[in-house]
């Protein structure tokens, strides 16, 4: 997805680096024009006022529209520009203006395009690009087919290219941008939480903004008057080393504290089946997590919750969860596969010397739990607090008591199960490093104004 900035940045560097530099000076005497221009990047984008995002304004009709009747008023004018060049009779006021309708011309069509780069960049995501002669919304997908085999001084071998456009339906489309809902069908659908979107590549968004207002958004604003600029810092001792410093630990603060928080919050979930039969025996179920790691702070998991939900009305089995450290599961699950092999499920003493040893197997791993929640019911959780390490949430079967004459007829046991698992880590040092940066950086601001003023 192209973001609202990146628009003008990226079609901004675009204009300005494939113009000529005779173009370039007349938008330098008309500065405002250049503004009025670029903005026909972002104007596609407008519609989200109007609750039909990606809609009519994406049409690819409309920017070969605007750059058609462009290019017919620069012709024109520049035909009359032309000829009336050698008419000695038409004054030179005439011919400037003839001239100046023709460069308002090139400037509708450099909109036009503009408008065109715009569409271009938001194909990753469906468009009605042929509206109104199609309300189906289409988007153009690109992919590159590579073998994993080395050529040359690349790692892969590209073989191909996919380039295919997919559609969809007018409904489907406009259900795609939340724009498009109302207030209601928002609540709806969304909830009243905020809405998160996603940014990808951030740092590429950023980057190239910052090219953009470097070196065409800057030059082309209107003339500042840098000399009662410089007095004002001056006079306000923003060039003081302190000054600087506690301006960048006031920003360091609020990175560390009010956007990343005093917690994290990761979760994970897994789906399975437990399974006995002659031919396997899978009797647990698992998710494996380790701490955070923050600076100054040793790793501590503030809380963590797991829960096990069972598909099935009736359980085929009794069921524990628990929490272990993940060595310690290792190990169980390891002597689980040797105790499969040494008694593979096939008479009925190995059943029963099955059921003993792995009983033991179980109260080992039981007992040096770290938390545990046992239940014949279809649903169960835990909840507890850890320190550092690497640890394992683990549905498992206990109680295993096999029918012998079942499991000999070739019946297996299978049961549906789905595992959750919430971890809250604290970051308690560093929004403690923040807020102490954020103090720091006011006592050092407050110290600048008072040498000073002294």
């Amino acid at each position: 997805m192209t973001l609202f900035p990146t628009h003008l940045s990226l079609e901004s560097i675009l204009f300005w680096s494939f113009i000529s530099s005779n173009e370039r000076d007349k938008f330098r005497q008309n500065k405002s024009l250049f503004w009025i221009v670029i903005m026909f990047s972002i104007l596609p984008d407008f519609d989200i006022f109007f609750a039909s995002h990606r809609l009519i304004s994406h049409s690819i009709f409309v920017p070969i529209i605007i750059t058609i009747i462009g290019t017919l008023i620069y012709y024109y004018y520049h035909y009359l520009k032309v000829n009336s060049s050698n008419d000695e009779q038409l004054t030179d006021d005439i011919k400037k203006n003839n001239e100046k309708k023709s460069f308002w011309g090139r400037c509708l069509s450099y909109g036009g395009i503009l408008w065109f780069l715009h569409l271009l960049l938001d194909l990753d995501q469906p468009l009605a690009i042929f509206y109104p002669f199609s309300n189906r919304l289409f988007s153009l997908n690109f992919a590159i087919l590579i073998d994993m085999m080395p050529w040359l001084f690349l790692p892969v071998t590209i073989v191909g290219f996919i380039l295919e456009l997919t559609g969809i339906s007018f409904l489907q489309g406009v259900s795609l941008y939340f724009y498009n809902l109302s207030p209601s069908q928002r609540i709806e659908t969304f909830g009243r939480e905020p809405v998160a979107i996603s940014i990808d590549n951030l740092l590429i968004h950023v980057f190239l903004f910052v090219i953009f207002f470097v070196f065409v958004a800057w030059p082309m604003l209107p003339n500042l008057n840098i000399k009662r600029f410089s007095e004002w810092r001056q006079k306000n001792h923003f060039d003081s080393p302190l000054m600087g410093l506690g301006i960048m630990l006031i920003l360091l603060g609020f990175l560390l504290v009010p956007m990343t928080g005093m917690y994290t919050v990761d979760s994970n979930s897994v789906s399975g089946h437990f399974r006995v039969s002659s031919r396997s025996f899978f009797p647990t179920l698992a998710i494996s997590f380790e701490s955070t790691d923050y600076l100054l702070q040793p790793s501590t998991l503030y809380n963590t919750e797991g829960t096990l939900s069972i598909s099935s009305e009736v359980s085929s089995f009794d069921h524990m969860l628990l929490l272990t450290t993940q060595s310690r599961y290792n190990s169980f699950s390891g002597s689980v596969s040797t105790l499969f092999n040494l008694y593979p499920l096939n008479t009925s003493g190995n059943i029963l010397q099955f059921q003993l040893v792995y009983q033991t197997l179980f109260n080992e791993l039981s007992s040096s739990s770290l938390s545990s929640n046992s239940t014949t019911t279809n649903e169960t959780s835990l909840s507890t607090q850890l320190n550092s390490g690497s640890f394992a949430l683990v549905a498992i079967i206990h109680n295993l008591n096999l029918n012998a004459t079942e499991i000999l007829n070739g019946s297996s046991l299978i049961e549906s199960a789905h595992l959750d698992v919430v971890v809250v880590s604290s970051r308690f040092s560093l929004v403690s490093i923040g807020i102490f940066s954020f103090i720091t950086g006011i006592i050092l601001i407050f110290i600048s104004f008072k040498i000073k003023k002294d």
